[in-house]
């Protein structure tokens, strides 16, 4: 009798610590997946400010080009400030379509996993 109370105690015994590696597998794959998630939003804020430091600078300089090409720098930044007004009036009225459902999926693919 004492070996199935001893087969009984074991099975219990390795049913809880089955239990405790699921979790802490569990605990780990989180980890992971918010940790890539993590790493892909800093690089995308790493390229974009680096993308913004370099539109600003060729901006100034397209706008001391037209300047001098219309003999009057101000009117090279009154146009350049006009194009980025324009576009961005663009980007706020399709900011649904373009920006902000695109980067929900990105972050949704990399929680859930599908890295393809």
């Amino acid at each position: 009798m004492t070996s199935v109370i001893e087969n009984a105690e074991r099975l219990i015994a390795t049913a809880g610590e089955l239990a405790e590696t699921k979790i802490e597998l569990a605990k780990l794959k989180a980890t992971g997946k918010v940790s890539g998630a993590l790493s892909s939003i800093v690089a995308l804020v790493m390229v974009i400010f680096i993308g913004i430091a370099a539109i600003t600078i060729l901006s100034f300089g397209l706008a001391y080009l037209i300047g001098e090409a219309l003999e009057n720098i101000s009117y090279g930044f009154f146009i350049v400030g006009a194009v980025y007004a324009l576009a961005g009036l663009l980007v706020y009225f399709n900011r649904n379509s373009w920006i902000q459902q695109p980067i929900k999926d990105l972050f949704i693919d990399k929680i859930a996993g599908n890295d393809d």
